[in-house]
């Protein structure tokens, strides 16, 4: 690889894991979920990388519960398609 295309590569890189971290604020924010330490970070291994960062109990709680439910009606939503 060149210099140039690293460059363009890791510039690449840290512009994915920025969209992914603003993408992901957004769909948790919808559920009324905010977690106060997501952000990008450098990329690792030539990769766009999201830090989730540290919350309350509470709120992993929470966020633990709006996974599980979305993951339910996903399935019943598979279930009801399959019949």
């Amino acid at each position: 690889m060149t210099p140039g295309t690293i460059k363009n590569a890791q510039r690449d890189a840290e512009l994915a894991g920025a969209a992914a971290a603003s993408a992901l604020a957004a769909a948790l924010a919808r559920l009324g979920i905010v977690l106060p330490s997501l952000r990008s970070s450098s990329p690792v291994n030539g990769h766009g990388f999201v830090e989730l960062g540290g919350c309350s109990a509470a709120l992993a709680s929470q966020l633990a519960q709006r996974i599980d439910d979305a993951a339910s009606a996903q399935e019943a939503s598979q279930t009801e398609a399959e019949r």
